[in-house]
C-alpha cells in the first residue's frame, strides 16, 4: 500500500497564511492539491526529501516538471499559470520567513494564454542539428577523466537525440521506453498512451537507427544491462563514479534515467558543440514538427504519428508555419 502523502512543515505553514489572509478554503484546498501533486512528482524523480528538492530547484527541473504536465497530462495553459503562480507564491513566502534566500520561482515565466508562434531560439536549423550529432561523436574538449566514460555515453546519447529529433518523441516517452517496448526484430518502437495505459502506437524504426539502439544496448557491462522482453527499463541512469550504468538494488533492475537527468545531458551535449544556453527536449522536438510540415507531411498523419488526439496539438507548430521566411524554412530541410 503506498504511503500516504503529508506536506512539509513549511507548506503546512504557507497554506495556514493564506487561511490567516481569508483567503477561500476552496482556493487553499486547490492549492494544496498542487503542491501535493508537486512535491510527489519531484521527491519521486530527484529522489530527495522535499526541503532538500524545494531549496536546490533549478530553472530547468522547474521547465521540466510544467513540461510534464503539459505533455502527459495535457493539463490547459490556464491550469498551468495557477500551479506556477501557486510555486511562486510559495517561493516568496519562503524568502520572506527566512527559509531561502532565493527561487527560481519567484521569476519564472508562465505561458501565455494566446497561441503565439514559436521563436527562432525554440527549434534548431539542420545546420544546429548535424552540429549538436557530430559534437556527441567528438572527443573534443573532454578530460582524461570524462574520455574514460564516453565510449558508453557517446551511442546511447547519440539514440536518445535522434528519438527526439528524428522521432519527435516527448521526454516521458523517452524516459518510459521498456525492453518490452523495444523490438529489435520487428525494428519497432512501441509508445504507450500518456491518457490509456491499455493503448499504444508503434513507430517504425529505421536499420540505422535500430543498429544504433542496439549497439546503445550491446554497450552497458552485462552485469547490469537490462533484460530482453521485460520490463526493465531501456534507457539507463549512468554512474560517473564508478564509470558503469546504475543497477536498482530495491527494484532489482537498472534505474531508469529520468526527465531531469535526460535534460541536463540534452543542456551538457548542447553546450560541448557550442549551441546557444536553454535548448530542451521540448525544443528537439519542435524541430521534429516543423521540419515535418516544412516538408509537406499532411496534419493528420502528424497527428496520428504523435499520438495526439486533437490537432489543436500542433496550433503552435502551424502558426509559426505561417510566420517562417523562405529563407528560414529552408534552414529546417536538407
Amino acid at each position: 500500500m503506498p504511503e500516504l502523502y503529508t506536506h512539509p512543515l513549511f507548506v503546512t505553514d504557507f497554506l495556514d497564511s493564506l487561511a490567516e489572509k481569508g483567503r477561500a478554503h476552496s482556493t487553499i484546498t486547490r492549492y494544496s492539491y498542487d503542491l501535493e501533486d508537486f512535491f510527489k512528482w519531484m521527491t519521486n524523480d530527484l529522489e530527495k526529501d522535499p526541503f532538500t528538492v524545494w531549496s536546490t530547484l533549478t530553472h530547468e527541473e522547474l521547465d521540466t516538471f510544467f513540461l510534464y504536465l503539459m505533455e502527459k497530462r495535457a493539463y490547459k495553459v490556464r491550469t498551468i499559470r495557477r500551479i506556477i503562480s501557486v510555486t511562486k507564491q510559495l517561493a516568496k513566502f519562503s524568502i520572506t520567513t527566512g527559509l531561502i534566500n532565493r527561487h527560481p520561482a519567484t521569476i519564472y515565466e508562465p505561458p501565455k494564454l494566446t497561441v503565439t508562434p514559436l521563436k527562432r531560439e525554440e527549434w534548431l536549423s539542420v545546420e544546429e542539428v548535424n552540429k549538436l550529432f557530430a559534437s556527441v561523436s567528438s572527443d573534443d574538449g573532454l578530460t582524461e577523466n570524462q574520455l574514460l566514460a564516453r565510449p558508453m555515453l557517446t551511442t546511447r546519447n547519440t539514440w536518445l537525440l535522434t528519438l527526439f529529433l528524428s522521432y519527435g518523441l516527448t521526454l516521458q516517452e523517452v524516459t518510459r521506453v521498456t525492453m518490452f517496448d523495444i523490438q529489435f526484430a520487428q525494428n519497432q518502437l512501441r509508445i504507450p498512451s500518456s491518457q490509456d495505459s491499455t493503448k499504444s502506437r508503434m513507430i517504425p524504426l529505421t536499420e540505422e537507427d535500430k543498429i544504433q539502439a542496439y549497439a546503445y544496448y550491446e554497450h552497458i557491462p552485462e552485469p547490469v544491462r537490462p533484460r530482453l522482453h521485460s520490463k526493465d527499463p531501456f534507457h539507463i541512469a549512468f554512474d560517473f563514479q564508478r564509470k558503469t550504468y546504475h543497477w536498482s538494488y530495491e527494484q532489482d533492475h537498472p534505474k531508469a534515467l529520468t526527465e531531469i537527468a535526460t535534460q541536463k545531458m540534452i543542456r551538457t551535449e548542447v553546450q560541448r558543440a557550442g549551441l546557444r544556453k536553454g535548448i530542451s527536449a521540448q525544443h528537439l522536438r519542435h524541430t521534429f514538427i516543423l521540419r515535418q510540415l516544412c516538408l509537406g507531411t499532411p496534419v493528420e498523419e502528424i497527428q496520428r504519428y504523435l499520438g495526439f488526439s486533437s490537432a489543436l496539438s500542433l496550433d503552435r507548430c502551424l502558426l509559426t508555419l505561417d510566420h517562417l521566411l523562405e529563407s528560414e524554412r529552408a534552414l529546417l530541410t536538407p
